[in-house]
């Protein structure tokens, strides 16, 4: 007994007694696994207790694993990514019965904004067009037919004072100088109005300002041989008076032809309806009526306040717009072919008559036969009572002022006729005085039959244009406030729009 206690305190037990405490290793495994499988555990416990601490339910994060998403595959990620998150949200809002009453707003507003400012700019621009025609582009015209009419009137004048016996009456003179003075002027007028793409007009008027010093050299010339007594003086004047109706009269009715004819085209061009422009407003006024429609029956409540003051708004735009296209187009091609019409033909008519006068005249210098010219005098008076039938038929014509220069055309015309006749047959026998004294025979006021057909024809030319650019600021005048109105009331009907939808959305919150 007292050797098995000493054992036990002072000495280390064997391997007999620590095989009775221990239990046995299974088959095949040994002292250095039994270590290992230790050293598993307590990492695996250190793991739990990781876990278990205060931020186990962050995931970590592996540092060998990188991205399988390629440059292009992150780029368009990061561009379209977000819009087209944002695209769908939105979506989702306009499925939904307020998205649908927003977005219909948001596009009849679009839609009436459009239309009205569309149909402002157009309406601004077709006023400058129209202000270019009457301040540009009509006067240009006009200073054409001043040039032509003073060159036909310079010419008659030169050969009839030539004709005159004695020294040629100071009148006559005056009336020459006067229309060569006008014919410089209207030339210089028209050039200076003119622009890099009137090529043709600008040669004409080259043309002609460079040979009129010419023809009135010749002129006097003619008459200063004419004073000397030099029989010369005549050929000098048939050469003046054939190089003005050869030459620079040809060029001068080619000039004024043009600048009508560009008048006819611009006016014609700005007075066409506006149907672009006026098709939006309609179209925008439709979609008002569809919207309050669709809007009923959604909201179960029969007329939207703002939506019907929106409508009165773009009804009223619209109305406006109508009557002052139909009134441009009521001046711009019924008014202006009344005026510009008889204007051309009185124009033309006037110019005939004084070429027939310088023919008379010629043949009373040249002391020639006129057998065979009756046939342009009866043409030059049928292009007359052709020209003053036209005039007679516009509206403009009918006041006592027009009724009375149309009298005084045809009574004219009727004695310058029977003053004619006399005159060939005067010519025709050789009885020269009674020839020039029926070509310069006067009445009362020392006026002759042609000059009182030359002064009337002239006033109706006159009157004819002031009847034009009367319907062309008809035009204008139409056009005047169309522009700011509309913008205003297309402004004012999307606020109308928003204030009117308020309450409805109001209510889905």
């Amino acid at each position: 007994m007292a050797r098995t206690a000493v054992d036990v305190q002072g000495e280390r037990p064997s391997a007999v007694d620590s095989g009775a405490h221990n239990p046995p290793l299974p088959p095949g495994f040994t002292t250095d696994n039994a270590t290992n499988n230790a050293a598993d555990t307590a990492t695996d416990n250190a793991t739990d207790n990781a876990q278990d601490g205060p931020d186990h339910w962050l995931d970590s994060v592996p540092t060998g694993v990188r991205s399988r998403r390629g440059v292009v595959a992150t780029i368009i990620q990061e561009t379209f990514g977000q819009p087209f998150f944002l695209a769908r949200r939105m979506w989702s809002f306009v499925a939904t019965s307020p998205g649908k009453i927003t977005a219909m707003t948001m596009v009849i507003s679009i839609a009436i904004f459009a239309a009205g400012y569309a149909m402002s700019l157009s309406s601004d621009g077709r006023q400058t067009q129209l202000d270019d025609l009457i301040t540009n582009t009509e006067p240009v015209s006009y200073n054409a037919h001043v040039l032509y009419t003073s060159l036909s009137v310079a010419d008659t004048t030169a050969t009839t004072g030539f004709v005159q016996a004695g020294i040629e009456s100071p009148v006559n003179r005056v009336r020459y100088n006067t229309a060569v003075d006008r014919a410089a002027v209207a030339a210089t007028d028209t050039a200076a109005s003119l622009n890099q793409e009137d090529g043709r007009i600008m040669e004409l008027l080259t043309e002609i300002q460079r040979q009129l010093p010419v023809y009135t050299g010749l002129v006097e010339t003619s008459r200063t041989n004419n004073r000397a007594g030099n029989p010369v003086g005549v050929a000098y004047m048939a050469d003046a008076s054939a190089m003005m109706r050869n030459e620079i009269l040809p060029a001068a009715a080619e000039l004024y032809n043009i600048t009508s004819r560009k008048v006819s085209e611009q006016q014609l061009s700005v007075t066409r309806p506006q149907w672009i422009p006026l098709s939006g407003l309609l179209a925008a006024l439709g979609m008002l009526i569809i919207a309050q429609w669709w809007l009923m029956r959604i909201t179960r409540r029969r007329i939207n306040r703002g939506f019907a003051c929106a409508t009165v708004m773009m009804l009223v735009a619209t109305i406006w717009v109508s009557a002052a296209n139909w009134a441009t187009w009521q001046a711009g091609t019924q008014g202006f072919e009344q005026a510009a019409g008889p204007q051309n033909a009185m124009t033309t008519a006037r110019i005939y008559a004084q070429q027939t006068r310088t023919t008379e005249t010629l043949a009373l210098v040249r002391r020639q036969s006129v057998q065979g010219s009756g046939t342009g005098f009866d043409a030059t008076i049928i292009q007359i009572n052709r020209a003053v039938d036209e005039y007679e038929n516009t509206l403009h014509a009918q006041t006592p002022e027009h009724i009375a220069l149309i009298a005084e055309v045809r009574d004219a015309a009727g004695a310058w006729q029977r003053q004619h006749e006399a005159f060939t047959e005067a010519l025709s026998t050789g009885n020269y005085a009674t020839a020039v004294s029926a070509v310069l025979e006067t009445n009362a006021e020392g006026i002759t039959d042609f000059d009182r057909l030359d002064s009337a024809l002239s006033q109706l030319i006159i009157d004819s244009r002031a009847a034009m650019r009367t319907y062309i600021q008809s035009g204008l005048s139409a056009t005047a406030l169309v522009s700011y109105i509309v913008l205003m009331l297309s402004v004012a009907s999307v606020v109308a729009l928003w204030l009117g939808i308020r309450p409805r959305l109001q209510e889905y919150l």
